[in-house]
């Protein structure tokens, strides 16, 4: 794949501090100055980091719910729900879920349709994807699996079709009795993740995206005007929005001391090293 860097672009980037009152731009601006810049090939990873988005969306379509409408999705409501008719216009992972959930067939039996439709996600994400789109979806999905499985022995709730994807990381924790679970050194965060266990669901989701910044920041240190860096400002830019109705100033003063406390005790393992 050829390598391309936007010296003008990036250069061109506003700081984001989670501190500051309000980001430079909404999400949405973001996207339509990526579009006018991007390569094709790269702006078109994008669509990935919307999945999330357009996968809440499909299930409010298909479940009829009042759901609130997630923005920043590939697609609206309309073409979401006129896909319901010839789905071959979605991605690929999404065509044998919307048959599955039509038929009332789950493609996993035991598992809820929204992990269902998450586990496809991130399965067509890592086989698609490379460098460092495939690391973030590699890190993101062991970071939830991680939280799943703390949130279900705080709770007493059995693991079967809580956890996304069948590798090494799930098998072990469906099965450890370690503090933590056995796999502590491969994930160094974790040991922050078990402290915070007891603080208030507002500040566990803030460590966590504190950790997600940690992850990008490390692994962009040598990344200076590549597509990398513009895709972690994406990600960087969608975490401060999704914060700004909820907390203020204030959320992003606390946002800024976890950050500060990762710093001092959290370095990335090699399998989520610099590239």
């Amino acid at each position: 794949m050829a390598i391309r860097e936007y010296h003008y672009l990036v250069a061109g980037l506003p700081d984001l501090v989670v501190d500051q009152a309000r980001p430079p731009f909404t999400l949405a601006t973001f996207r339509e100055l990526l579009a006018n810049h991007l390569h094709p090939d790269d702006y078109r990873l994008t669509q990935y980091l919307c999945g999330e988005a357009d996968n809440r969306n499909l299930l409010t379509v298909l479940q009829q719910s009042t759901c609130p409408w997630v923005p920043n999705g590939n697609y609206s409501r309309d073409e979401l729900t006129d896909a319901l008719r010839d789905a071959e216009v979605l991605p690929p992972y999404m065509q044998p879920f919307i048959a599955a959930f039509q038929a009332d067939a789950p493609l996993v039996a035991g598992m809820s349709w929204e992990n269902q439709l998450t586990q496809l996600y991130y399965d067509a994400a890592l086989a698609e994807t490379t460098g460092f789109l495939h690391d973030w979806f590699t890190f993101d999905r062991d970071l939830r699996n991680l939280l799943t499985a703390l949130n279900a022995r705080r709770h007493n709730i059995p693991l079967d079709g809580q956890l996304i994807g069948y590798y090494a990381l799930t098998k072990t924790l469906c099965t450890s009795h370690a503090r933590d679970f056995g796999v502590g050194g491969e994930y160094p965060f974790l040991e922050r993740l078990i402290q915070w266990e007891d603080n208030t669901w507002w500040e566990r989701e803030m460590a966590i995206d504190a950790i997600r910044w940690r992850f990008l920041d490390e692994y962009n240190a040598f990344h200076y005007f590549s597509v990398e860096v513009v895709l972690a400002y994406w990600i960087r830019l969608a975490t401060i929005e999704r914060w700004l109705p909820l907390d203020g100033a204030d959320g992003y003063a606390a946002f800024r001391r976890l950050i500060d406390e990762l710093e001092s005790h959290i370095s990335f393992t090699a399998e989520f090293a610099l590239t």
